[in-house]
């Protein structure tokens, strides 16, 4: 079995990836996604570029040691973004509590998209992809009282729309899905298991 390398310094997706029984290893990317602005074509292609763009700079991570190049890893490497879009607006993750309580008190009472964008390719050269996947959320109505309670709880830092999925719906946020809940955490576990499975299996002894 290859090795599976994870550009993700997101606690979430490499739990989501050890759940569905994949064992990662984790690659350290020095790149701030959020300062990549958004890409002609929309959220989705914002996705794609941003997930591109970090498989691209963990693969360089793999193939130089000590700013010299050497003969690189081999495996699996996967990559992905993830933005919510409503009303045409691209959110990300938010700045500070002013942005963060602005956004969520759009999103409450209204249906958004949330898009993962993935990176895969195979360190020997065989394969790269780069695919989404969206799915379809609605936050019924939030009262005054419980948009602040989260904002001052600080769970919105580091979330794209400025929320955890599974932690909302324990918290008691009535949300409606239409679409992989995977895709909202933040990897379309759906679609990229059995890819995952192909790819890491090929060429296995």
């Amino acid at each position: 079995m290859k090795t599976l390398w994870l550009a993700s310094g997101s606690p979430r997706r490499m739990s989501m990836l050890k759940d569905a029984g994949f064992d990662p290893q984790r690659v350290v990317i020095d790149l701030d996604d959020d300062t990549l602005a958004e890409a002609v074509g929309g959220v989705e292609a914002t996705c794609l570029a941003r997930a591109w763009f970090k498989a691209c700079a963990a693969q360089h991570v793999l193939s130089h040691r000590n700013g010299h190049s050497v003969e690189g890893e081999t495996g699996i490497l996967l990559a992905a973004d993830t933005l919510c879009e409503s009303d045409g607006r691209m959110l990300g993750k938010p700045l500070n509590p002013e942005e963060a309580m602005e956004m969520i008190r759009h999103l409450s009472g209204r249906e958004h998209r949330t898009i993962t964008g993935v990176a895969l390719l195979d360190l020997d050269g065989s394969h790269r992809s780069i695919w989404s996947d969206s799915t379809l959320v609605r936050v019924e109505p939030l009262t005054e009282d419980q948009v602040r309670s989260y904002v001052a709880s600080g769970a919105w830092r580091g979330k794209s729309g400025g929320y955890n999925l599974a932690d909302r719906i324990d918290a008691g946020w009535n949300i409606e899905i239409d679409g992989d809940p995977d895709t909202v955490m933040g990897l379309p576990m759906r679609g990229l298991r059995p890819r995952l499975n192909d790819l890491l299996s090929k060429g296995a002894a």
